[in-house]
C-alpha cells in the first residue's frame, strides 16, 4: 500500500481542507451529542418514547463511538486514515439520514448505534490527521483550532437543537449532518494527504474485540445500575464481564507483537499524565455542563432556555482561547506543563468557589463559570497536540485513539456514575422522610428518579395531591444537597489535575524527537 507521510508540515492556509475536514467533521460528533437533549420531549411526543427509551437514544449514540475509538484508530493506521476517514463520514451522512426519518423509537435507537460507529473515524481521525499534516507551531495552531469547534460543538447543541426543532422539527437536527458531510467527503478527495503506519501488519482483532467488549459491558453496567439496581444478576454479570475481558485484554496487548493499543505509550510519562488529566477534565468541566442546567431548572426554578444561557461564560471562552494557549504554551512563555497547571488551576479555583460557597445571587454564578470556561478554553487543544507529539509519528493513530477514547469513555461513564449519585442521594434523603416516605409508598423511588432526572414538575404531579407542596419544598432542597456531593467530588478532582500536570509533564519528553519517543516507548 502506499503512502504519503508529511514530515515537513505546512502552514494552517496552505492546507486548509485538512484541516476544515478534521475540525468541522470533530463539530459534527459533538454536535450530535449535545443536540439531542432538547430534541427529546418533540422525540417523545411523536414516537410515543418510554423514558428508557429516551435514555438510550442518547446513551447508544456515546457507548457506540467511545466503545470502538481504539479499532478504529488501529484499522487507520493499517488501512490509510483518508481512507477510512471518507468511509465514516459516508456512513454518518446514511445513518443520519436513516436516524432523520426513523418512525419507530426502536429504529432511532438502532440508528444512533449505528451513527456512533461511523463517528469514531471522524473524531478520532481528525486528530490523526491534523498530527500527519502539520508540524510545529503550525500543529499547535492547529490543534487550537480543533479545540475551538469541539467547544462549538458542545456549546452551541442545544441552541441549533432548538433552532431547528421550534422552525422546523427535530428530524432536522440529524438530515443537517448529510449535505455537510458530502462536501467533507469532496474535500478529503481533494487536498487531504493519505497517510498510515507502513509497519502496521495485520490487524489485533482479540485486541480490539476484548476492549471493546470491556468498554461496552462496563457502559451498560453503569447506565442501567441505578434503574435494574446494582446487586441484580444482569448488573453483576456485565461488571463481571467486563473484568474479564479488560484482564484478556491487557494479556492480549502484552503478547501480541503489534497492539491495537500500545500499552508501551504509557511508558512515556507525559502520555500517561495527559491521559489522566484528558480523564478528570472530562469528569469535571465537561459532565457538570450535562448537570448545571439541570440544576437551575430545579433549583432556581429557570426555563430550559435560561438555563442553557447561564452556561455561557463556560462555553463561549472555549471558543476563543484556544489559540492564545496555543501561544502561551510555547518555551519562551508558560511552556506545555505550565500553561497546563494553569489552566487545570482555574477550574478547580472555579470548582472550589461552587463547592465551598455557592453565590447566592445569579450573576456570581456566571463569575465562577468564566473561570472554568478560560481553564478549560486554554488548555483544551493543547492536550490532545501533546498527545500526539511525545509518540513516534507512525503511532499517531493508535495514540489519538487512545486520547479520545479517555477523554469520551470517561465522559460517557461519568454522566451515568453522577446521575447514580444525585439518584442515590435524593432516594436516602426522600426515605428518611417519614411522613412523605409513608404517602408515597411504592412510588418512592418514582418520585427521587423524576427529581434525579430535572423533571421537577413530573415529580410534583404524579405525588398525592395531599402531599405535594411538600414534594416542592423538597424537591428544590434534596437536589441541591446532592448536587453539592457533585461539587465537591469536581473540586477535588480538579486539584489532583493540578498535581499530576506539575508531576507528570515533562520536558524532556516534549523535546525529544523521534528516536528518542520510540526508544522510550519501548520500540
Amino acid at each position: 500500500m502506499t503512502s504519503v507521510q508529511s514530515t515537513t508540515g505546512s502552514s494552517l492556509m496552505d492546507n486548509w481542507p485538512t484541516l476544515l475536514v478534521a475540525a468541522l467533521g470533530s463539530f459534527l460528533v459533538i454536535l450530535d451529542v449535545t443536540v439531542v437533549a432538547i430534541a427529546l420531549p418533540s422525540i417523545e411526543r411523536e414516537l410515543k418514547a418510554s423514558f428508557a427509551e429516551l435514555q438510550w437514544i442518547i446513551n447508544a449514540y456515546n457507548i457506540a463511538y467511545t466503545s470502538v475509538l481504539i479499532a478504529v484508530g488501529a484499522i487507520a493506521d493499517w488501512f490509510g486514515r483518508r481512507r477510512v476517514m471518507v468511509i465514516g463520514l459516508t456512513l454518518f451522512g446514511i445513518t443520519s439520514l436513516m436516524v432523520g426519518l426513523a418512525e419507530t423509537p426502536l429504529a432511532l435507537i438502532g440508528g444512533r448505534v449505528a451513527q456512533g460507529l461511523s463517528a469514531s473515524a471522524m473524531l478520532i481521525l481528525g486528530v490523526a490527521l491534523i498530527s500527519n499534516a502539520f508540524q510545529g507551531a503550525q500543529r499547535a495552531q492547529a490543534f487550537a483550532i480543533w479545540g475551538v469547534s469541539i467547544g462549538c460543538g458542545a456549546a452551541f447543541g442545544p441552541m441549533v437543537g432548538g433552532v431547528l426543532v421550534d422552525l422546523l422539527s427535530w428530524r432536522w437536527i440529524f438530515l443537517l449532518n448529510v449535505p455537510i458531510v458530502l462536501t467533507l467527503i469532496a474535500l478529503c478527495y481533494w487536498r487531504v494527504e493519505e497517510s498510515s503506519d507502513e509497519n502496521a501488519g495485520g490487524l489485533d482483532w482479540p485486541g480490539i474485540l476484548s476492549f471493546t467488549g470491556a468498554l461496552a459491558c462496563l457502559s451498560y453496567a453503569v447506565i442501567e445500575g441505578g434503574e435494574k439496581g446494582w446487586a441484580s444478576n444482569t448488573i453483576v454479570g456485565a461488571i463481571a464481564g467486563a473484568a474479564v475481558l479488560f484482564l484478556a485484554f491487557v494479556w492480549i496487548e502484552t503478547t501480541v507483537k503489534k497492539p491495537a493499543f500500545d500499552l508501551r505509550l504509557f511508558r512515556i510519562p507525559t502520555f500517561t499524565g495527559i491521559q489522566l488529566i484528558c480523564v478528570l477534565n472530562s469528569i469535571t468541566f465537561w459532565v457538570m455542563l450535562v448537570y448545571l442546567p439541570i440544576y437551575f431548572q430545579v433549583v432556581h426554578g429557570m426555563s430550559a432556555s435560561s438555563a442553557g444561557l447561564m452556561l455561557m461564560p463556560m462555553t463561549v471562552p472555549l471558543l476563543l482561547f484556544a489559540p492564545l494557549g496555543a501561544k502561551l504554551a510555547s518555551p519562551d512563555r508558560l511552556g506545555v506543563r505550565g500553561l497546563i497547571a494553569f489552566g487545570c488551576g482555574l477550574v478547580a479555583l472555579g470548582f472550589l468557589w461552587l463547592a465551598i460557597a455557592p453565590p447566592s445571587e445569579v450573576i456570581m454564578w456566571g463569575v465562577a463559570f468564566l473561570l472554568l470556561g478560560l481553564g478549560t478554553g486554554l488548555i483544551n487543544g493543547e492536550l490532545s497536540n501533546v498527545a500526539t507529539a511525545v509518540v513516534p509519528p507512525e503511532r499517531a493513530g493508535v495514540a489519538s485513539g487512545v486520547n479520545i477514547t479517555f477523554r469520551h469513555g470517561s465522559f460517557t461513564l461519568s454522566i451515568s456514575v453522577f446521575g447514580a449519585i444525585l439518584l442515590s442521594s435524593i432516594t436516602l434523603q426522600l426515605g428518611g422522610d417519614a411522613s412523605l416516605a409513608s404517602v408515597l409508598g411504592d412510588g418512592l423511588t418514582n418520585t427521587a428518579n423524576l427529581i434525579a432526572r430535572g423533571d421537577f414538575a413530573g415529580a410534583v404531579s404524579s405525588a398525592p395531591l395531599e402531599i405535594q407542596p411538600a414534594i416542592t419544598e423538597f424537591g428544590q432542597a434534596s437536589f441541591a444537597n446532592a448536587f453539592s456531593v457533585l461539587l465537591w467530588i469536581v473540586a477535588i478532582l480538579s486539584i489532583i489535575a493540578i498535581v499530576i500536570s506539575g508531576l507528570m509533564i515533562r520536558r524532556r519528553d516534549l523535546m525529544a524527537g523521534p528516536e528518542a519517543q520510540a526508544a522510550a516507548a519501548g520500540e
